[in-house]
């Protein structure tokens, strides 16, 4: 009879042990946590965008700056004088950055508003590695003169957005 009170009191107390809490059953768990700083994004205009001179005519028609091609095409439409790309000199932490943008513009002058478009490899939300602090982009854009677009200078602005990821 010994033998089984022995057996029993032993269930008991394992039983009793789950019901009644104490400090042996309390736990501390650890975690890592972590945080990148980065310096703030700086940049410089190193080139505007410049279509050049165009001779339009009655039909208009688009001008195009490809910044891959390094070219300038203008279909029916007769360009004259130097052109350039829009080049950002990008400064700041050696991490990846995504440049997004509006890809839609105006340029202004004494005639109707001329409509123009970005034009960036990848397009918007493009991601670029800063490497050295720093990197380089370069835009082009697409440009649509009117038919009987009025003769002037005309000018815009585009904004161009750079963010870490």
């Amino acid at each position: 009879m010994a033998r089984r009170m022995t057996r029993y009191w032993v269930a008991a107390a394992a039983v009793g042990g789950a019901l009644v809490p104490s400090a042996a059953m309390a736990a501390t768990a650890s975690a890592d946590s972590k945080a990148q700083v980065h310096v703030p994004i700086q940049f410089a205009v190193l080139l505007e965008l410049d279509f050049g001179s165009i001779i339009a005519g009655s039909t208009g028609g688009s001008v195009v700056l490809d910044p891959l091609a390094s070219a300038r095409e203008c279909g029916a439409m007769i360009c004259t004088g130097s052109f350039s790309w829009s080049r950002l000199s990008l400064s700041g932490s050696d991490a990846t950055v995504e440049i997004s943008y509006a890809p839609q513009f105006l340029l202004n002058g004494p005639g109707q508003p001329i409509g123009a478009e970005l034009t960036y490899p990848g397009g918007s939300g493009s991601q670029i590695q800063m490497t050295g602090g720093s990197a380089e982009v370069q835009f082009g854009a697409i440009l649509h003169i009117n038919p009987d677009q009025a003769p002037g200078a005309y000018s815009g602005q585009f904004a161009v957005d750079v963010n870490y990821q």
